[in-house]
């Protein structure tokens, strides 16, 4: 299994820890392309060593997609290490990010549905009180139209 999966056209780090934590080592990594050959872009890469600690890092960066394999050791071919690396069109960060912009896009759209909600209560409120004033309206109106019928009549002459 790869370490984790690193994106076409960016540098990937190779790391070796020498054991004992030897120092002043000249170490080398061989690159592997996904078909298995060696990749004449990077001849044996040699890694520098990070402060006297016996820790070795330098970068390749892939030009395709696939299992990358990095061979690495000390320049006499002692201590062997194999590192895998999986290539793709994104890397792991890249599509957590892509994930962190969609949840937060989703937050986003639920904070605003639950807005609407709010709004269209509010207007439900205000409908049901137009709805109110309306038959309060219509109530004084029949009472008016009552009134005015009984003006409108004649007086009986007997």
């Amino acid at each position: 299994m790869a370490e984790k999966f690193f994106k076409v056209g960016e540098e990937i780090e190779v790391f070796y820890q020498a054991p004992n934590k030897e120092s002043g080592l000249t170490i080398v990594a061989e690159i592997y392309l996904p078909n298995g050959e060696k990749d004449s872009n990077f001849p044996d890469v040699t890694l520098d060593e990070m402060g006297g600690t016996g820790s070795y890092k330098n970068t390749f960066t892939p030009d395709a997609q696939g299992e990358w394999r990095a061979i690495i050791h000390k320049d006499n071919g002692d201590g062997q290490v194999v590192k895998r690396y999986s290539v793709g069109a994104h890397n792991v960060h890249s599509v957590g990010e892509a994930v962190g912009n969609v949840d937060g896009k989703a937050s986003s759209i639920q904070s605003a549905v639950a807005n609407l909600d709010s709004d269209v209560a509010a207007v439900d409120g205000k409908v049901d009180a137009v709805q109110s004033t309306a038959n309060d309206i219509e109530t004084k109106v029949d009472n008016l139209d009552t009134k005015v019928s009984s003006l409108d009549t004649p007086p009986m002459v007997s």
